[in-house]
Parts: C-alpha cells; structure tokens; sequence
C-alpha cells in the first residue's frame, strides 16, 4: 500500500488542490484531512516577506482554478517561449 502525506493550505474558499507524484497509483484513493494545530509551526514561517507574497500569489492563483504544472512543463514552457528544441529533438 502506498501511503503518502502531504501539508497543504486551504484557502479562504475552503478549497484544497494537491498534485501527487507520477509514481502514485492511479484510481481510488482515500483522502483524510485533518487540520494542524496552532502550536505546530507553519509552512510559512520560515519564509522572507517575499516568499510569503510569492506564497499568497500561488495560493490565490490555485483557488480560482489555475493549473498545477510538473517541472518538466515549466521547463518546456520556457524552452518554447525561448524558442528553444524540445528535449526530444
């Protein structure tokens, strides 16, 4: 059985989008939320003010829907728009 675990935000909306490995199975899959309690530290207390606005930037860009891109499409993404070959040609 795999079993992964992951920390996440939910945002103001209450909603809650997660990206799992390629390497994880595909099909049904049990999903548990519990929330972190307040003395446990945060995400995003170690992070510089500007990592925190880089935070907020994608959380509010993940709650109205934007995609989750792998690094392997980013770095695709910028080849192309470089005007770069593809990987595989």
């Amino acid at each position: 059985m795999t079993t992964l675990s992951i920390e996440a935000q939910v945002s103001a909306d209450h909603r809650l989008q997660l990206t799992l490995p390629d390497d994880f199975p595909t099909g049904p899959a049990k999903v548990t939320v519990e929330p972190v309690s307040a003395q446990a530290p945060s995400a995003i207390d170690g992070l510089s003010p500007l990592g925190q606005r880089l935070r907020a930037i994608r959380d509010a860009a993940l709650a109205e829907g934007m995609p989750v891109m792998t690094q392997d499409e980013i770095l695709a993404e910028v080849r192309q728009r470089r005007g770069q070959p593809a990987d595989d040609d």
